[in-house]
Order: structure tokens, then C-alpha cells, then sequence
């Protein structure tokens, strides 16, 4: 494994602390519950796949539209009786193949809330193919007190071309920084002027290698309908809570980093941009993750049932292993520094099984939350590198 010195260096009490706490992950057969215990959150009749927190406690979760869940509101917020409320409400959340998707929650990937209380999506759009565009494909804002549409940000065909899949999202004061899972690149959106940029297309670290298969539960590797593996390209993604890299992997490892200066320098070329690229770590295939204060990575794995921590130093350990974390994905952490963890147990799906998938899901969806060891850090913030905080300037 190679980590950079400036990484490696950080944080080497905390992780030896935590050491202390929770031994080297291994790779036997896992153990029925291994590290933090599980707090069931709730109990969801869609599949949730990411989940979001505004400073008042006010629970959001992302319901996309994968196969067999159609109908689903694409977001909602978790009332105090469990029950689901569609947000932003109306149209938003009734659309259906044939009616307009540009104010309409088409096929949500993920969904965030960061610190000025706004929340943010991911919508994918029309699933137009590998060779198409899709229609409505967009990233959106909207104030969470009301579900008043804030931005709505749609992409040009030389940052966003046939066959890309906008996937995760990150922002810093000024940028937001997208995955693109379906070509592999990372795009920035300067949110002050709306430019958008696509950088590290077809680089190494963008893209899945077929060599290395996401393989999941009981052995099964995620396929698509006519037996070849599915490729996610460029997933997963995090910033450091000083904001000068991001963090980023296709699904099945390993994991990268990147300066944001770099990414952003438009006169930077793509080779010069490539040399800047940094191994992290032999990841395993992730499905989610998060990072906190003092930059520790969470990692939700896809071919076992736990969530381990990568610390700065470059050790790894297990924070919660549970037959009931199949596939875990989109993370956050709380003010309360809990993590809270969705469940969807994609690989379940039948339509990532291959010909002839069988369901194997298990019913109802269930999201989860585990107390952080004192040893890791707090909820991130989103780490201004230049302008006024989003605090600030969203009124």
C-alpha cells in the first residue's frame, strides 16, 4: 500500500486509539456483529439508498427509481411517526415515464444536506442508454423549509456526453464536484457562474477495471440482464475537511485523491491533471461512504456486511459488521457524531443478477444509525476555500 507522507502523517494518535478499541479487520466469514452496535432509525417500504440531516434533526431520505420501485416520491422526509412525506411536494415527486422531468424527480442517485440546512440531489434523468443523453438528467437545490427550488443545475453534452451518469456530489464553498459513474470523469460546477468543467475522463482512477469484479454477497457478482458485469465507473466520493483533495473510486476500487486546485485550474492539462492523481488505498468495492472532521474514510463495503474505517495513517478497522448491513451506501455523519447508514441491499436486486435475477431482497428497507468511538472525528463540514460560506450567500 502506498500512502502520500502528508496523509499518512495526520492523525496518527486518534487511529491508534481507535486501534485500541477494534482490532485489525480480517477477512474470515463475518461474525454475526462485530463493532459498534446498530440502532434501527426506520423502516422504509422503499428502497432508501441515502439519507440527510438538516441541524434541527429533520430526517430526508433518497427512494430512487431502480427497477421495481417506479413509483417510489424519489425524496421524502421521515416523519416522527415513521410514516413518509414526499418532498418538495406536487409535481416534484409524481412523475412518470412521458410527462416533462425538467421540475420533476426523475431517477434520484443520492441526496445531501450540508451546513447551510439546504438539500441537495442528484437526479439522473431518463435512462437513455449507453449511446443516449438523458433527458432531465440534473443537479438540484431546494430550501428545505419550504421545498422553494433554489437551482437547478443542467449540464452541456461536452461536460455531461451520451452514455454519462451524473452519480455523487461534494461542494466547497464555491464548486461543486460530481462522479460521473457511467463514462468515468469527475465534473466541477462553479456554482458562483455556473461553468462546469470535465476532468480525468478516461484516466485510470475514473474507471472500473474489468479485472477487478464487484463481487458481493454469497459470491454474487453484480450483472446486468444479459450476463456482463456491470461497470460503475467513478462512485464514491469525498473532499478533506481542508478541502484541498478529493477523494474518489470507481465501485470496485481501489481509492484515489486529487488536488481540488488542480481540478479546478482550467489551464491545467489533462496529462499534467493525471500526474497529479495519488493512490490511497486497495480498497474493496464500496458502495458508500462518508468522511469525517479529522478525515477518516468510511467505507461501506459490497462484498461484506460492514462498514470499516480507513484513518489518515492508513489503517483500517471495522466500525459495525452485521448480517443486516448487506450493501450499505450514501453515509452521513450527525452533529451528534452518529453515522447514519442506508441500507438497500442493491445486490439483491434482480435486475443486478444477471439472467433470470431473482429478488432476493428483504423487505421492509431498514435504515440504521451507530455512535462513533471518541477516538474518530465529528461531522464534516463543508470546508470554504475561497468566497463566502453557502451559509451565507443562500438566502
Amino acid at each position: 500500500m502506498h500512502m502520500s507522507g502528508h496523509f499518512s502523517r495526520a492523525l496518527g494518535i486518534a487511529s491508534c486509539a481507535f486501534a485500541l478499541a477494534y482490532g485489525p479487520m480480517t477477512h474470515a466469514s463475518p461474525l454475526p456483529s462485530v463493532g459498534q452496535p446498530l440502532t434501527e432509525v426506520a423502516r422504509l417500504d422503499w428502497l432508501c439508498n441515502a439519507v440527510a440531516l438538516t441541524t434541527d434533526g429533520r430526517l430526508f431520505v433518497g427512494l430512487p427509481r431502480w427497477p421495481g420501485f417506479e413509483k417510489t416520491p424519489s425524496i421524502a422526509e421521515v416523519l416522527a411517526d415513521g410514516s413518509l412525506k414526499p418532498f418538495p411536494g406536487g409535481q416534484w415527486n409524481d412523475w412518470a415515464p412521458g410527462k416533462a422531468n425538467s421540475h420533476a424527480l426523475v431517477k434520484i442517485n443520492t441526496i445531501h444536506i450540508f451546513d447551510d440546512d439546504t438539500l441537495w440531489a442528484i437526479d439522473q434523468g431518463e435512462d437513455a442508454g449507453p449511446e443516449g443523453i438523458n433527458a432531465g438528467q440534473k443537479i438540484l437545490q431546494f430550501d428545505t423549509r419550504d421545498g422553494k427550488l433554489l437551482r437547478s443545475i443542467s449540464l452541456p453534452a461536452s461536460v455531461l456526453p451520451a452514455g454519462a451518469n451524473l452519480n455523487d456530489l461534494r461542494l466547497d464553498s464555491e464548486h461543486a464536484y460530481v462522479t460521473d459513474s457511467g463514462l468515468g470523469a469527475i465534473i466541477v460546477v462553479n456554482l458562483r457562474t455556473g461553468e462546469a468543467t470535465r476532468r480525468l475522463a478516461g484516466h485510470p482512477s475514473t474507471q472500473m477495471n474489468p479485472a477487478r469484479r464487484p463481487i458481493g454477497e454469497g459470491g454474487q457478482v453484480l450483472l446486468l440482464a444479459d450476463g456482463s458485469d456491470h461497470q460503475v465507473h467513478s462512485d464514491p466520493i469525498e473532499i478533506s475537511p481542508d478541502g484541498q483533495w478529493l477523494y474518489y473510486q470507481p465501485l470496485s476500487g481501489p481509492l484515489w485523491r486529487v488536488p481540488t486546485q488542480a481540478l479546478r485550474d482550467t489551464r491545467l492539462s489533462e496529462k499534467a491533471l493525471g500526474e497529479r492523481v495519488e493512490f490511497v488505498h486497495d480498497t474493496s468495492p464500496l458502495t458508500g461512504t462518508a468522511m469525517d472532521s479529522a478525515g477518516n474514510v468510511y467505507m461501506g463495503e459490497y462484498d461484506k456486511p460492514r462498514v470499516s474505517v480507513l484513518a489518515p495513517d492508513g489503517a483500517v478497522r471495522v466500525v459495525a459488521e452485521d448480517p443486516r448491513l448487506w450493501n450499505p451506501d450514501a453515509m452521513i455523519i450527525s452533529d451528534q457524531r452518529e453515522l447514519y447508514i442506508p441500507v438497500p441491499q442493491s445486490a439483491r436486486m434482480a435486475s443486478n443478477r444477471g439472467p433470470g435475477g431473482k429478488d432476493a431482497l428483504e423487505r421492509p428497507f431498514k435504515l440504521y444509525k451507530v455512535q462513533l468511538p471518541a477516538a474518530l472525528g465529528s461531522r464534516e463540514k463543508v470546508p470554504p476555500v475561497s468566497g463566502t460560506p453557502l451559509s451565507a450567500a443562500v438566502k
